[in-house]
């Protein structure tokens, strides 16, 4: 029995180690989808920052001079197209962070995984454990009554030269 358990033991510490190696390449997972939401807020950010400062300029330019209105609607559709890119900019950010929560709740579920897996593992260390003790009582047990056989028959053969002895001398 206990080549048994030890082999379920083997088989539940792969699941563990196997449940552990998901969090860790989990964790890598979700770092990655951390660092493209971090880089789509940035390109937003640099966007935005570009944009400003694009519209101040074609702005100023429009101010300095006499401009006709297919340079004002020039402007206008300039402006438009910079908006466009910052939905999609927003929409990327947006992807990267569902992304990035969609990654953290799987690394959730991992890690519960592995915390069923390494108590199931634990679970099974403690029972073969038992088993190995009482194995081992079983052992002992059994050798003490063997002693104690031996005994006895030494205890008989005693008794018995000490009978012959007994009546030997008269």
């Amino acid at each position: 029995m206990s080549k048994m358990l030890g082999q379920i033991l083997a088989i539940k510490a792969f699941r563990e180690s196997r449940a552990a190696l998901a969090v860790t390449r989990q964790r890598q997972v979700l770092q990655r989808a951390e660092a493209r939401a971090e880089a789509s807020q940035r390109q937003l950010d640099d966007h935005r920052s570009e944009a400003e400062r694009r519209e101040r300029a074609l702005f100023d330019d429009l101010c300095s001079r006499v401009v006709r209105l297919s340079a004002i609607q020039d402007v206008h559709l300039e402006i438009e197209e910079m908006r466009l890119q910052e939905r999609d900019h927003e929409k990327a950010l947006e992807q990267a962070r569902a992304e990035r929560h969609r990654q953290a709740q799987t690394l959730v579920e991992r890690r519960t995984e592995h915390s069923r897996s390494l108590q199931v593992k634990e679970r099974f260390v403690e029972l073969t454990r038992q088993a190995r003790e009482e194995a081992a009582w079983e052992a002992d047990r059994l050798e003490e009554l063997e002693l104690e056989e031996v005994a006895e028959i030494r205890g008989g053969r005693v008794l018995r030269e000490r009978q012959q002895e007994e009546q030997e001398t008269p």
